[in-house]
């Protein structure tokens, strides 16, 4: 036998999925496994003789062997069936819409997706396997996605959701049929419920969010609570609401949701409940209201992360005029800050607003030099940075204005437009995330680092700004990679917050004025750079940027990719908080790099080499747009508009990498080598080359105890096939000092020669010193690394171990004690006496002298 079922509490989702699974399961029967939905019991009364249920006992369980589950993984919500789970030779198949939980029941096949309603991905399965369905069976699956999507309205609705319905409708779905039972006039007693809802309902604020609560206590039990509580909702418009209603012994509590960073089911499960992340439901035994209220609290105190408020999207800080200040002035700074208004501000007071389109009223009928006062409204409307989206929406709605004044206390803050709400509301679900990271900050940063974030995000919140980590320090936190190089971006003037936080902290200040940043200096190896929040102006491609400060948004925008575009708050209210507006948790998880706009590397042409490195660093890849747009900057000819010495610094950062090979490979893959040289390529020989030139440096390093300059002798590889005067020419156009160029020619022309010369079958160690010691020491580890003979190798490390080393004791000044006279002999004598020494000949100061007397007569320097 095989059975479908749903979870107790039955709702149209949970009916319609088990209709669908019999599509898919025609041999299954379909059996409810508890009590119904009201509204299921309605439609059950009307249509009952349509779905072919069937009832089981306990009895019949031992014929089962295979159970088909929907709408649920909870074993508590399964009634008998649960009996079933982990029963041998019984199969389990799931298809859920749930987000997963450590308890969920764990099956053997089937679909489980976080989409709206779980009939949606049943109907997907039915669509590719062609399953015919009848109007009757369409409008039933129809109204299953319509209850559960809020008619397609709810944040969770997704586009499966949409192309489930839109095939349901063309297989018949009834709307007006959908409606009737999703929008059903109330009884009386649950008109009375709601009459006692909307009397007693609350509004809490609970970390930032605004909740509504209601409590109210009834005789007798109404059935179909949900209903009464649709219509509330529907009324109040409140993101969150949970519903506590007594009657008699038992305690119902509903929970509904229209924000998805809020899990309600997860919250429920709690109280032994169950649901999904928008609806959830828990039946609460032997406790009154008061009790379960004060538990709630307790709950949601823990598991509601802060909201998104007015203060994390508003634009701050914003320019303001004087009543002096000249239209045309001010139509210049509308264009510079992006804003259709801007406040009039006198003695440190905001006394009004002045509109875009007024100015350019003023400035076609009048002069640009017309000043502000006799045209600015005293009229706007302000509202707390720590109000809601919705609520400052409301605000908007009502007082009938595109903007709002933002003010905490007297201080103005900054100014939220109609399009900064817009953006909010249709935001990707990546923009803000719930993710919160201050344990993994505890974890793995330093108590005494945490400490001062702390104080640091206090100090923030008590000048009315916000404070945040970015940059690097946040996406290795994400990997786990130890980084304690912490840069901090604050919403406000960031010289000031730095000036503030040193005399707290103690700590050294160096200041940047000209860059709006700060370095606060707490120990030897510990240090914080501040920096004003700015968007960042291109004037020209490759150029340098215009900044002027802006919202945390527009600073992360402008920043090179993804997964260096992410924030935590360390803010008071949500320390720890991670901020995302870009995706770049998602991108981190992918193992992608990924630029923030089309014209990334058009603005900043560097950052095709930073993509690379970044790609080959932490083994990612180069997501297909964004290599795309490289090869598109690249046919523009950008690099032509970078200097020599900055392409210069990024292919000496890309060769210093321990593995370069694989980042120029990539540079050749994409074609950025011959755009910056005609004729240097990376082949499999040379491949080898570096791959045996880090044996070869490691070496060196060891033998001498000095760095070499690795990136010039890994460059010179890539140019051994040019000419002399194409490298000379290619030394000049990218800057390269004269000492580098030299290097260069040495290393790229001469290490075959070295080589050649180091492969005779007999050799002096004195001819092998006076052989190398004329080449930099780059071009001897290349020598070392491209040679085939061993001897070759064992002559250069000869020479860097033992025979550099050596000198002669004795000097001129001795020679004439000796009553040698002073002539260019000098130099012949000592040179002969080097070698003889170099060649073991001599060894002692004294031998030096006998050689010396031995092999020169003193009449010979006459």
């Amino acid at each position: 036998m095989q059975i479908i079922t749903a979870h107790t509490g039955c709702d149209f989702d949970a009916l319609s999925s088990m209709v669908a699974a019999g599509k898919l399961y025609p041999e299954a029967k379909l059996c409810f496994s508890g009590v119904l939905s009201r509204e299921v019991r309605d439609f059950m009364r009307l249509y009952g003789w349509m779905v072919p249920v069937v009832k089981v006992s306990r009895k019949d369980l031992d014929k089962v062997k295979r159970l088909i589950l929907v709408d649920t993984r909870w074993i508590n919500r399964i009634g008998i069936f649960k009996d079933l789970i982990g029963k041998k030779g019984v199969e389990i198949h799931i298809y859920d819409h749930h987000p997963p939980h450590p308890g969920d029941i764990q099956g053997d096949a089937g679909v489980c997706r976080e989409v709206g309603a779980t009939t949606s991905i049943l109907v997907d399965l039915i669509k590719k396997r062609g399953i015919p369905v009848t109007p009757f069976e369409a409008t039933l699956l129809c109204l299953g996605i319509y209850e559960d999507t809020g008619s397609l309205s709810f944040s969770s609705t997704t586009s499966l959701d949409l192309q489930s319905a839109a095939f349901l409708l063309e297989r018949g779905a009834n709307l007006e049929l959908i409606s009737s039972f999703l929008n059903r006039g109330l009884s009386e007693k649950q008109n009375l419920l709601l009459k006692s809802f909307l009397e007693n309902s609350k509004i809490k604020m609970i970390n930032g969010v605004e909740i509504f609560i209601i409590g109210v206590e009834i005789e007798d039990f109404v059935g179909g609570i949900s209903l009464p509580l649709r219509k509330f909702i529907d009324l109040k418009n409140p993101d969150v609401t949970f519903a506590i209603v007594r009657s008699k012994e038992k305690v119902y509590l509903m929970a509904r949701s229209r924000n998805p960073s809020i899990n309600v089911g997860e919250i429920l499960s709690f109280f032994k409940g169950g649901g999904h992340n928008l609806a959830a439901s828990a039946i609460i035994k032997n406790k009154d209201i008061e009790e379960v209220e004060k538990e709630l609290y307790r709950v949601l105190e823990k598991n509601i992360h802060p909201g998104i408020t007015v203060g994390q999207i508003m634009r701050s800080p914003v320019s303001t005029v004087s009543p002096d200040t000249p239209v045309g002035e001010v139509e210049k700074i509308m264009q510079e800050d992006d804003l259709e208004i801007l406040p009039v501000q006198e003695k440190q007071e905001i006394i009004g607003v002045i509109s875009r389109e007024k100015v350019k009223n003023v400035i076609s009928h009048s002069s640009i030099n017309s000043p502000v006062k006799s045209y600015y409204s005293r009229k706007f409307i302000s509202i707390s940075p720590f109000v809601s989206l919705k609520k400052a929406q409301q605000t908007m709605m009502e007082e009938d204005v595109s903007y709002l004044f933002v003010f905490q206390g007297e201080k103005f803050m900054g100014v939220l437009t109609g399009l900064d709400l817009f953006k909010a509301f249709h935001k990707d679900s990546r923009d803000f995330s719930s993710e919160n990271l201050k344990d993994k900050l505890k974890e793995k940063v330093p108590p005494g680092i945490v400490d001062i974030l702390l104080r640091a995000g206090k100090l923030a919140y008590s000048m009315g700004w916000s404070v945040f980590i970015v940059g690097g320090f946040v996406r290795d936190l994400l990997l786990g990679n130890e980084n304690f190089d912490i840069d901090l971006v604050i919403e406000g003037d960031g010289i000031l917050y730095a000036e503030k936080l040193s005399e707290e902290l103690g700590a050294n200040l160096t200041i940047h004025r000209d860059f709006g940043t700060a370095t606060l200096n707490l120990s030897e190896n510990f240090k914080l750079d501040i920096a004003t929040s700015r968007r960042e102006f291109y004037p020209r491609p490759a150029s340098l940027p215009h900044v002027k400060p802006a919202p945390l948004k527009e600073d992360l925008f402008r920043r090179d990719f993804t997964v260096n575009a992410m924030a935590i708050s360390i803010n008071p209210p949500d320390f720890g908080r991670l901020i995302d507006f870009f995706g770049g948790r998602r991108d981190l998880r992918e193992r992608k790099v990924r630029v923030l706009h089309v014209r990334s590397f058009i603005d900043d042409p560097t950052r095709i080499f930073r993509a690379i490195r970044f790609e080959q660093r932490y083994n990612f890849c180069i997501e297909k747009v964004t290599e795309r747009l490289i090869k598109l900057a690249l046919r523009e000819g950008v690099f032509q508009l970078l200097s020599g010495k900055r392409i210069k610094e990024e292919l000496k950062q890309i060769l210093e990498e321990d593995r370069p090979e694989r980042n120029v490979y990539r540079m050749q893959k994409l074609g950025i080598l011959k755009v910056i040289q005609p004729g240097i390529y990376l082949n499999s020989s040379r491949e080898m080359i570096f791959d045996k030139l880090i044996d070869t440096i490691a070496r060196y390093e060891i033998l001498t105890g000095e760095k070499s300059k690795r990136w010039l002798i890994r460059l010179s590889v890539l140019l051994r096939d040019l000419t002399e005067e194409e490298i000379e020419n290619f030394c000049s156009k990218y800057s390269f000092t004269r000492e580098e160029r030299e290097t260069i020619l040495a290393s790229s022309k001469k290490a075959d020669e070295i080589v050649e010369r180091l492969t005779v079958p007999e050799m002096k160690p004195s001819s092998i010193y006076y052989l190398l010691r004329s080449y930099p020491p780059e071009a001897l580890i290349l020598a070392m690394a491209i040679a085939k003979d061993d001897i070759v190798e064992k002559r250069i490390v000869l020479y860097l171990s033992h025979l550099q080393k050596i000198e002669l004791e004795i000097t001129g000044d001795d020679l004439k004690k000796m009553g040698y006279k002073p002539s260019p002999e000098f130099s012949r004598i000592l040179e002969e006496t080097k070698k003889a020494k170099l060649d073991g000949l001599v060894k002692t100061v004294e031998e030096e002298v006998e050689f010396i007397r031995k092999n020169f007569a003193q009449g010979e320097n006459r």
